[in-house]
């Protein structure tokens, strides 16, 4: 692709085709008169990361200048990567990452506890801390790019079912 086919979005400085309709990092529209999925009768205001839908205000808003609809708005969300399954067993962990990665997705494995010198995490319930918000601070979370979240949760719902 020559440099010039190339589109820095304004809100995020990501780089995007000059021809696509939005922003794939943060949900901004490049092009004016689109509608809302569930409003037609509205303009969306902006296009959701992880369903790549357009919602009016009624619809979505921005979360830490990113645009997701209602339904996704409470994902947690760390540098691009959407939380997608958390445990604090670390073979169920690396069994699941392994399972995206042969569906040809991209996850990451991440943990804000994670003991010097070795790649597995190590926890026992006793060591579970909450934040002040109820959440678990040391969980393992599997964390995917926003374009994978939804196909991501079909294959952990599937490997889960079929345990």
């Amino acid at each position: 692709m020559e440099k010039n086919d190339l589109y820095i979005c304004d809100k995020c400085n990501n780089e995007v085709n000059e021809d696509d309709e939005f922003c794939t990092e943060c949900g901004s529209l490049f092009e004016e008169n689109i509608q809302c999925e569930n409003h037609k009768e509205n303009l969306a205001k902006g296009v959701c990361i992880i369903c790549s839908m357009p919602y009016c205000e009624k619809c979505g808003f921005e979360v830490n200048n990113l645009f997701l609809c209602n339904k996704h708005c409470n994902y947690e969300i760390y540098q691009n990567m959407v939380r997608v399954y958390g445990t604090l067993d670390d073979l169920e962990a690396q069994y699941l990452k392994s399972c995206l990665e042969k569906e040809n997705l991209h996850p990451i494995l991440f943990c804000k506890i994670q003991p010097k010198g070795g790649p597995r995490f190590v926890y026992s319930l006793f060591e579970a801390v909450g934040d002040p918000w109820g959440n678990i601070v040391n969980e393992i979370k599997i964390m995917v790019p926003s374009q994978e979240v939804i196909k991501s949760e079909q294959i952990i719902n599937l490997v889960k079912k079929n345990k």
